[in-house]
């Protein structure tokens, strides 16, 4: 039996990012847990927690979106904004975040999300 990859997957952590490039614009989203009230910063996305919610400050926009749990899923959404990392399409997307809002006609716009381009200097 080979120890070495499972104590390796014990420190192998999903950690979101919180900075992103949305449309051109830098978007800022920060996780934080709160089912005990003390609004801790999330570095893990395994460990949301249901009292979770994710602040996202983008162009002129301040949303406080709370936690979906839906399974196989780890989504934030007030059923006009969605920002979510892992969905049962397309898998765990962390450096590809999906944002979308729905609009008053009913149509769906989804925004380009990635990690933006770190120059190197």
């Amino acid at each position: 039996m080979n120890i070495f990859p499972f104590l390796l997957s014990l420190f192998v952590v999903i950690t979101p990012a919180s900075d992103f490039d949305c449309d051109g614009q830098i978007l800022n989203a920060t996780i934080r847990n709160n089912l005990n009230g003390d609004f801790s910063i999330v570095t893990d996305l395994e460990k949301v927690d249901q009292g979770a919610f994710v602040v996202i400050d983008w162009k002129e926009i301040s949303l406080m979106l709370p936690v979906s749990f839906q399974k196989g899923e780890i989504t934030f959404t007030d059923r006009k904004w969605l920002w979510s990392y892992q969905d049962k399409e397309k898998g765990l997307h962390q450096e590809t975040p999906r944002l979308s809002q729905l609009i008053q006609t009913g149509e769906i716009i989804e925004h380009e999300c990635k990690l933006p381009i770190k120059e190197i200097t």
